[in-house]
């Protein structure tokens, strides 16, 4: 009766697992999960995390990933061309941040905090510098535009994690060497590591080895909404007022870059389609 009683619970335990690790399950499973909590799955499952011969050696988790990413449009794909070295389960998290409302995830000085959300940061107390990164939000390919409301420095920089504590802006010499040292294959060939624009309309590229000549814009507006437009198609990086375009702020960007916000009263970022030029 016992041995009866556990091949019955054996069989059952088969049953369940087999209606759960089959791909159409995972694959929707998925669609319920964030990719790092897809990713913890693949490791603490081994049902879901070992690599399958009839998968392409690829793992159930994995293959999912797989599958959301080639449901994403022409657009989302033409931004997020897979790395040789890359995961899938990585490439569907940058999907998934491609999807999602712009935030600026890191923080960096003793200066700064965030507004009534994420996507919206305020220089508090002193006036030294402070740096915030949208570092989760990488830009590897394709158009994208995003519009700043309020007054500082904003552009795009390299997706670095910044381990400094009291204050920071990556167009402070006293950072560059600390800055290249955190560069990888995904920066390409480019030396644009950092193009900012100002309050007052006055742009500057840095190359974190020299300081670069700085360069106003006609018909800039003061405190007016600003759009940024980077092409990496194009390797360039637009600004944008009140529909039109202004200028062409730099035309050398490739490789790996995200929107930052330094030295300034506030702002905040969301994000948005270039207009038709």
């Amino acid at each position: 009766m016992a041995r009866t009683r556990n091949a019955l619970k054996r069989q059952k335990v088969a049953t369940v697992e087999s209606a759960l690790f089959n791909p159409d399950v995972v694959f929707l499973l998925a669609t319920l999960l964030d990719a790092r909590d897809l990713c913890q799955v693949t490791l603490t499952c081994q049902a879901m995390g070992g690599k399958q011969a009839e998968y392409n050696g690829l793992s159930l988790a994995e293959d999912a990933a797989k599958r959301q990413f080639e449901r994403a449009s022409v657009w989302e794909r033409s931004c997020l061309p897979k790395y040789d070295d890359e995961g899938w389960i990585e490439l569907y998290h940058h999907l998934l941040m491609l999807r999602s409302k712009l935030t600026f995830d890191q923080l960096v000085g003793s200066n700064i905090q965030y507004g009534d959300d994420q996507s919206t940061v305020r220089y508090a107390g002193l006036w030294t510098s402070s740096s915030a990164l949208c570092s989760n939000h990488v830009m590897r390919a394709g158009r994208h535009f995003a519009l700043f409301t309020g007054k500082g420095g904003i552009g795009v920089i390299r997706p670095v994690q910044i381990n400094v504590a009291d204050e920071f802006s990556p167009t402070m010499s006293m950072f560059w060497d600390y800055l290249r040292a955190k560069r990888t294959d995904r920066w390409g060939d480019s030396n644009v590591h950092c193009c900012t624009v100002d309050a007052a309309g006055r742009c500057r590229w840095n190359d974190w080895t020299s300081y670069q000549p700085t360069s106003g814009i006609d018909g800039f507006q003061y405190g007016a909404p600003i759009g940024l437009l980077l092409d990496l198609d194009e390797g360039t990086l637009s600004l944008y007022q009140n529909g039109q375009m202004l200028a062409t702020l730099n035309d050398g960007l490739s490789g790996e870059h995200c929107w930052y916000f330094s030295s300034g009263a506030s702002v905040s970022i969301e994000r948005g389609s270039a207009p038709e030029e």
